[in-house]
C-alpha cells in the first residue's frame, strides 16, 4: 500500500479508529472491574458472563455500528429490527449486573455505547429523542436491582458517570459529522471537477464552431464562386480553387491547434480575412481599428458576425469598427428572420462574451444589422 494513503481514506480511519477508542474508554471499566473480581474469585460466573457478554456487544453491535457510521449521519441505512438486534446484547448485562455482589452503576455505559453508536444512523430529530429517552431509562431499569449504588455514588463516581453519558454520544456523532463534512467536500470537488470538464467541452465545441463554421463557410463561397469562373475564366476559377485549398488547410491547421489549446485569435488578422472574404461576395468593406489594439474576444465575434454575414446577409456594404471598450459590426444587407436562420451562433457567442465580462448586443433596423460587443 501506498505510504500516502488517499486523504479520505485516512480521514475514515482516523474516525472509525476513534470510534473504537470510545468504545474502548466505554467498556474500560466494567471490563477492568470483571477481570479484578475474576481474579479475586468474586462472582466467578457473573463476572465470566459478562466478559462473554461485553464482547459479544463489540462483535455483534460495536463492529457493524461503526461500519454503517461511514454513510454518514441520518442515513437510516438500519432497520428498527436491526437496531433492536444490535441493543439486545447490550441490555443483557443489566441482568447480569444485579448477581449479587452488586456492579457498579457504571455497567449502564455499555447499552449507551451501543445506543450512541445507534444515535448516528437515525435522522437528528429522533436521535436527540433517543438519547434524551435512553439514558433516564437505562438508569431507571438499573436502579431496580441497584438502587443503593446510585443513592451512594461519591461527587467522583458520578462526574466520571455524567462524563460519559455526555462525552459517549457527543463525540460519536461529532466524528461521524466531521466524516459526513469530508464526503460533501469529495462530492462538490467531483462535482466541480465535473463542471469544469463541462465547461471545457463547450469551450472546445465554441471554438470548433468558430473554426469549422467560419471556414466552410467561406470553401463553400469560394468554390461556387470557381463554378461560375471555370467557363468563362478558367485562370480564375484554379486561383479560387487553390485559396480553397489553403482555406481548407488553414482550418485543419487551427484545428489542431484548438485541441492541443494553442490557439489564440488575433483581431488584426481576423479583420484583414473578414475584409477579404466580405469583399469578394461584392461588398463595400470600411474598416476602422488601430494598429494596436490587440483583443482575442473582439476576433472571436468578429469571425461569428462574419459568417453570420456571408449566411444570411446580401450586404453590399460592412463597417467593422474596433476600440478599446468597443466593437461594431454594421451590414445593410440583413434579410427577415426565418425558422432556418435561427442558429446558435450568437447565443453561444453571447455566452462567451458575459463569460469574459463583456455584453453583445444585436440590433436591426430595417436592412441595417449592428453587432455590438463591449467590454
Amino acid at each position: 500500500m501506498s505510504s500516502n494513503p488517499d486523504g479520505f481514506l485516512a480521514t475514515w480511519r482516523y474516525t472509525a479508529s476513534s470510534l473504537w477508542i470510545y468504545v474502548v474508554i466505554g467498556l474500560v471499566g466494567p471490563v477492568t472491574r470483571a477481570s479484578a473480581d475474576l481474579i479475586e474469585g468474586t462472582a466467578v460466573l457473573r463476572n465470566v458472563l459478562l466478559l462473554v457478554v461485553i464482547a459479544a456487544v463489540v462483535l455483534l453491535s460495536c463492529r457493524p455500528l461503526v461500519a454503517s457510521a461511514r454513510a454518514g449521519l441520518g442515513h437510516e441505512q438500519l432497520t428498527w429490527s436491526q437496531r433492536a438486534r444490535y441493543l439486545a446484547p447490550a441490555l443483557l448485562v443489566l441482568p447480569l449486573a444485579w448477581i449479587p455482589p452488586a456492579f457498579p452503576v457504571g455497567i449502564v455505559m455499555v447499552p449507551w455505547l451501543v445506543v450512541s453508536l445507534l444515535a448516528v444512523d437515525l435522522a437528528a430529530r429522533r436521535r436527540n429523542m433517543l438519547l434524551i429517552v435512553t439514558l433516564p431509562a437505562l438508569l431507571g431499569v438499573y436502579a431496580v436491582g441497584g438502587w443503593e449504588q446510585l443513592r451512594d455514588l461519591d461527587v467522583e463516581g458520578g462526574w466520571v458517570l455524567f462524563y460519559l453519558a455526555l462525552i459517549l454520544p457527543a463525540v460519536c456523532i461529532f466524528q461521524v459529522w466531521l466524516w459526513q463534512l469530508m464526503l460533501q467536500v469529495r462530492s462538490r470537488g467531483q462535482a466541480e471537477a465535473d463542471l469544469a470538464a463541462v465547461r471545457e467541452r463547450l469551450r472546445l465545441a465554441a471554438d470548433l464552431h468558430d473554426v469549422q463554421g467560419h471556414h466552410l463557410q467561406v470553401i463553400a463561397l469560394k468554390a461556387e464562386l470557381a463554378e461560375r469562373q471555370l467557363d468563362r475564366d478558367p485562370d480564375a476559377a484554379r486561383a479560387s480553387m487553390a485559396e480553397v485549398q489553403q482555406i481548407a488547410r488553414a482550418a485543419i491547421t487551427e484545428t489542431k491547434e484548438i485541441v492541443r489549446g494553442y490557439r489564440r485569435t488575433s483581431l488584426r488578422e481576423e479583420i484583414a480575412n473578414a475584409a477579404a472574404v466580405l469583399e469578394a461576395t461584392g461588398a463595400d468593406v470600411v474598416v476602422e481599428c488601430s494598429e494596436e489594439l490587440d483583443r482575442p474576444l473582439f476576433a472571436l465575434a468578429l469571425r461569428e458576425a462574419t459568417t453570420n454575414i456571408l449566411r444570411h446577409s446580401d450586404a453590399t456594404s460592412v463597417r467593422i469598427s474596433a476600440v478599446p471598450d468597443r466593437l461594431t459590426i454594421v451590414n445593410d444587407g440583413a434579410a427577415e428572420p426565418t425558422a432556418s436562420s435561427h442558429g446558435s451562433g450568437l447565443a453561444s457567442l453571447t455566452e462567451r462574451v458575459a463569460a469574459a465580462g463583456g455584453r453583445l448586443s444585436v440590433r436591426r433596423d430595417g436592412d441595417v444589422f449592428t453587432v455590438e460587443v463591449f467590454t
